[in-house]
């Protein structure tokens, strides 16, 4: 249970501070009801099942914390602490580099949980983005063995474009006379601070006989055993003008910005965290997965996942040789299309399977239409169900995905914070006569743009062992 301090009326608080506090509250009751009856509705009499179990979540909380849409109000971190509280360990993507907002979230769910988390990924493609694991350490255990996952050369991943060069400052073409470019078909955009932008990438066809400027800080490189005339002077003597022709196997170094077709790391790095509750032992990953734009952002996303369960799987047979009651999970945001999308027939590879029991459940967008999020585990395909030596096993008591906003934030509650939206806009610099914010966005950096998917695991086996050795 978080700690409420702080929610009941001091002596010197305004008349508006009392009502957003009541009003909180109040919302905090409505939100743990709700809870409490989601839970129900799959498990009726949730205490007694509590004892042999664990509840594990995954979480993308969006921008945790930003101030795109100004930083999470107190309210805001009471109901994200509310939602964790109600699970035992809580995979969490979208952790930012300033830990303050989940510092603050941690202290309000009390003395008995821990987090571990990543340092930030750079890059663009990592958005300065951390992975964290949050536990209820009366419930399950750190096995003190965390780690960032790094593909190794031969495994990394192909740029689906193979080779490109990127223009940082814009490109200069040269066409040939009489040619102009066509704009490609069927082109999409939306409208951002009035402009059109392209939302996803095009692909413009240069006519043959085309010349191209290279960026700054390009060099000519003249290959060994080339054939060349000395100038006297140690050098070696090139062609004059501006307009250069040269003969021979010849090689230009661009500066590595200009380059995107190399092999790649995972955009985000994975991180994987040893966890115990009860017989269970968990190699648990979490992730998110590069999402991208267009085909080429399609293709990435997909290698992304395919590379991730080969080297888990890799890493599991090993390890359940060694120990055949640790079990891998992969859990996060894996921007997976559909249940029968090929991204979802990618994760589904190497042995990993998503529980029976997430079929059946909606989509952990708002909308609640997406597959984005998924839990799976490994099984051995080669090896039999149960090794001799196994006790404890992958056994899904019951799954869900959970909404909020049906209970905080909801839609008729916009009149309540419209006030406090216009206020954080104006003071994070938004300009006079600025579109105002809308509340459908506003409140998923408030809370979040996904929902908290769970599986409730079993993690009492004492009876089949007593069983067995008896």
């Amino acid at each position: 249970m978080p700690l409420y301090d702080g929610l009941r009326a001091e002596n010197d608080d305004t008349a508006a501070v009392r009502k957003d506090k009541r009003r909180t509250a109040a919302n905090l009751r409505r939100l743990r009801d709700a809870m409490k009856a989601h839970f129900h509705a799959q498990f009726g009499e949730v205490e007694a099942r509590r004892r042999g179990t664990l509840r594990l979540a995954t979480w993308n909380i969006r921008e945790f914390d930003s101030s795109k849409y100004g930083e999470r109000m107190p309210e805001s971190r009471r109901y994200i602490a509310e939602i964790i509280a109600q699970f035992d360990l809580v995979a969490v993507q979208e952790v930012r580099e300033n830990l303050s907002a989940l510092k603050d979230v941690m202290r309000l769910l009390g003395p008995d949980w821990r987090f571990i988390a990543t340092d930030v990924t750079e890059g663009t493609g990592g958005n300065r983005e951390r992975m964290a694991f949050l536990y209820d350490k009366r419930r399950v255990w750190f096995r003190n063995i965390a780690g960032e996952l790094v593909l190794k050369k031969a495994s990394r991943i192909k740029h689906p474009s193979d080779v490109r060069l990127r223009f940082a400052k814009g490109i200069e073409l040269e066409l040939p006379e009489g040619t102009q470019l066509e704009s490609p078909h069927s082109v999409h955009t939306y409208q951002r601070s009035g402009k059109h932008r392209l939302k996803e990438e095009a692909e413009v066809k240069l006519p043959a006989g085309t010349w191209v400027r290279l960026p700054d800080k390009a060099s000519l490189v003249l290959p060994a055993k080339q054939v060349v005339e000395l100038d006297g002077e140690g050098g070696v003597v090139l062609p004059p003008g501006d307009m250069v022709t040269l003969e021979g196997k010849l090689e230009v170094d661009l500066p590595k910005s200009s380059f995107i077709g190399d092999a790649l790391q995972f955009a985000r790095t994975p991180f994987i965290v040893s966890f115990q509750a009860g017989w269970l032992k968990l190699n648990l990953c979490t992730v998110h997965i590069y999402y991208g734009k267009g085909n080429i952002g399609l293709k990435r996303r997909n290698q992304e996942i395919r590379r991730l369960t080969e080297m888990l799987a890799k890493r599991a047979v090993k390890d359940a040789k060694a120990d055949a009651d640790t079990f891998f999970v992969v859990l996060g945001d894996f921007n997976i299309v559909g249940k029968h999308h090929e991204t979802m027939k990618s994760l589904r590879t190497n042995g990993f399977d998503v529980p029976e029991a997430l079929e059946g459940v909606p989509g952990s967008n708002v909308k609640q239409d997406k597959a984005y999020d998924q839990i799976a585990y490994w099984t051995d395909p080669d090896g039999p169900d149960k090794p001799p030596e196994q006790v404890a096993s992958m056994e899904v008591v019951a799954a869900g995905v959970f909404d909020y906003f049906d209970h905080v934030f909801r839609t008729e509650d916009e009149p309540t914070y419209a006030a406090r939206m216009a206020k954080m806009q104006k003071d994070g610099g938004a300009e006079e006569g600025a579109t105002p914010w809308k509340y459908r966005d506003w409140r998923t950096y408030q809370m979040s743009d996904h929902l908290p998917m769970w599986i409730e695991l079993r993690t009492d086996f004492a009876d089949e062992f007593l069983d067995e050795v008896s």
